[in-house]
């Protein structure tokens, strides 16, 4: 298989293994994954209703034809065949698909609608009525005895119209009316039960080019179409790096920014990050504003303040941020802190071009003065102890527990030193010396429980070696001299570091270490596996302290993780993670913090 970026002033091929994945996205909460043979109940067409997601297609292909290249062109993918190819557009703000083909095919085209995660077999109807210009296909989802305690209760319906062009009905439309199965590997490795599940394929047929539109009822999928038929290519202006520093870092740079674009979504009139493709299509606390550096990093300035205003209004009475909306009942010790991290490094922004009074007015910062002060009494009523700042288990952004072995309850780094910051940044917005004095004794307390001089700790009285002190770098610099920094990375390197140009999530000589990526019983989760995040937030982190000493692993993090978004899962994606082993794809396939954290590696390491 050949993959190709067709990227502004840039073109870049390479043939490689396996069966790469296509996602796509209208920018406005749906999204399509796409892979050659199916690999995955997430693969498909979805659309967003209301942050309620709904699977409509399985699959479009060409019948009787291999991919054998895929072209990235950011706004569009491009599969080809022996002697044809396939163009898909899944245009901003349309629940609708473009396809076209080089020249005239048949084309298959299996649905599977659901609600996302409602996994019932029975109680699915279709009806398709195929007319001249226009094949149109009901669905409509009803409780059925085998799967549900009800019978024939209407639950929801789709609507999808299809306007094929160089169609003549009576020779190209063959109507197949069958139920088949499909065997998803991707998910039978994942442990992702079930990895079988039947979908329906009403017809085959010929055409050149395919519209494909989507609603609730027959009037908005017309709609929809008619939005279709207007649409163009998604735009959007990407920060580059000369291709000469570094060729597959500069190609991978602009991947990622779209990559950035295709998480983005509406909800209650604002512009928001989802956290992944296919199943982290919820707006995640911490994942949104770890994210949000990149668009400080691109300028995205609107965007940033309208997500952090928002996020304003959501924080609890006890101090923090629900981990995700729909809001769960596990806690996020860090999301907040996230929160704040970012609006300081905003204001910063801001502030270093001159535009903080353009951006934010007198009345708002005396909003965020008040809420932040508000949010740090109320952490510390809630959570304080012995001048730290305490978590249960699994509320950390490593939130399994390996079957109560690991849950990282207590006070820990990241935590901490996210907090730090949260009173350095009301100092400097207060001016008060109180919030000073608050930061020094905490400092001092922090040192005292997990600095020894070498190693700093995990966890207060948890010196188990963990990458998660380059996030207490990033959040926190002033915790430790700058030469004390060095020391403390250089500890953890030696017990985390993977050749291939990663981190592991936990000391490899650590009875709880996996070398490889075990699914979703966790087992390796965050007990072994690399994060991309992670790795491309340690290199950062190594750049700012000492870029001559950490040279070469910075630039074995830049090259792994612009190999992971180029040739690797999801093409131009960036994964969440990788085996320790070797670098692999797994886990989500297009994760917005990885994405996000490589915009922001590569900003600084080649833009200043």
């Amino acid at each position: 298989m050949k993959i190709t970026h067709k990227l502004p002033k840039q073109s870049i091929s390479r043939d490689v293994g396996g069966n790469p994945v296509c996602i796509l996205s209208n920018r406005a909460g749906g999204f399509l994954f796409l892979s050659d043979p199916v690999i995955s109940k997430y693969n498909g067409l979805f659309v967003n209703y209301n942050m309620q997601i709904y699977r409509v297609l399985e699959s479009i292909r060409l019948a009787d034809s291999d991919v054998r290249e895929l072209e990235n062109g950011l706004a569009y993918i491009k599969r080809k065949h022996a002697g044809n190819s396939e163009k898909i557009i899944f245009p901003p703000g349309v629940n609708g698909l473009y396809y076209s083909l080089a020249k005239k095919a048949k084309i298959v085209l299996d649905f599977d609608c659901m609600r996302m995660h409602d996994l019932r077999s029975f109680g699915r109807h279709y009806h398709v009525d195929a007319g001249k210009d226009l094949i149109t296909m009901g669905f409509t989802k009803r409780s059925d005895g085998r799967d549900d305690p009800t019978e024939d209760i209407g639950e929801f319906g789709l609507f999808i119209v299809i306007r094929p062009r160089g169609f003549v009905p009576e020779k190209d439309y063959d109507f197949v009316d069958q139920w088949l199965e499909s065997h998803y590997s991707f998910d039978h490795s994942r442990k992702d039960s079930p990895a079988e599940r039947y979908f329906y394929r009403p017809f085959v047929l010929a055409a050149k080019e395919l519209l494909i539109a989507v609603g609730r009822t027959k009037d908005e999928a017309l709609a929809e179409l008619g939005r279709l038929k207007k649409a163009g290519l998604p735009r959007a202006e990407h920060k580059s790096i000369d291709r000469k520093k570094d060729a597959e870092a500069a190609a991978a740079f602009i991947c990622a920014q779209e990559s950035l674009e295709c998480m983005k979504t509406v909800h209650e009139g604002v512009t928001r990050l989802y956290a992944g493709y296919p199943w982290f299509f919820q707006l995640w606390s911490r994942d949104e504003n770890i994210s949000l550096g990149a668009l400080i990093r691109t300028g995205q300035f609107g965007t940033v303040k309208d997500i952090l205003f928002k996020y304003i209004s959501n924080i609890g009475r006890d101090g923090r941020l629900p981990n995700h909306i729909p809001s769960p009942h596990l806690g996020s010790a860090d999301g907040v802190g996230w929160f704040w991290k970012r609006f300081s490094d905003f204001i910063n922004e801001l502030r270093e071009k001159e535009l903080l009074d353009r951006h934010i007015s007198a009345a708002e910062m005396g909003k965020i003065k008040e809420s932040l002060a508000e949010s740090i009494k109320r952490v510390e009523k809630s959570f304080g102890s012995e001048g730290l700042v305490t978590n249960k288990g699994k509320e950390t952004w490593m939130d399994t527990d390996c079957g109560g072995q690991d849950p990282r309850d207590g006070a820990r780094i990241e935590v901490q030193a996210l907090h730090l910051n949260m009173l350095r940044l009301m100092h400097e917005l207060s001016g008060g010396k109180g919030y000073k004095t608050q930061e020094e004794k905490m400092r001092k307390a922090v040192l005292e429980r997990f600095w020894n001089g070498s190693v700093l700790a995990d966890g207060a009285g948890d010196f188990a070696v963990r990458p998660n002190i380059f996030i207490a770098y990033y959040a926190y610099p002033d915790l430790l001299s700058r030469r004390e920094w060095q020391t403390a990375f250089d500890s953890c390197l030696d017990r985390t570091w993977l050749d291939w140009g990663g981190l592991a999530s936990i000391d490899r000589d650590h009875p709880l270490f996996r070398p490889d990526y075990s699914g979703m019983d966790n087992l390796s989760y965050h007990r072994g596996d690399s994060w991309y995040w992670l790795n491309n937030l340690a290199a950062l982190c190594m750049f700012r302290n000492n870029a001559i000493h950490f040279e070469g692993k910075i630039k074995k993090v830049i090259e792994a993780s612009s190999e992971e978004i180029l040739w690797h899962g999801a093409v131009s994606h960036h994964a969440e993670l990788s085996s320790a082993s070797h670098l692999s794809s797994y886990g989500c396939l297009a994760q917005a913090w990885s994405a996000s954290m490589f915009i922001e590696l590569i900003s600084e390491v080649y833009c200043k």
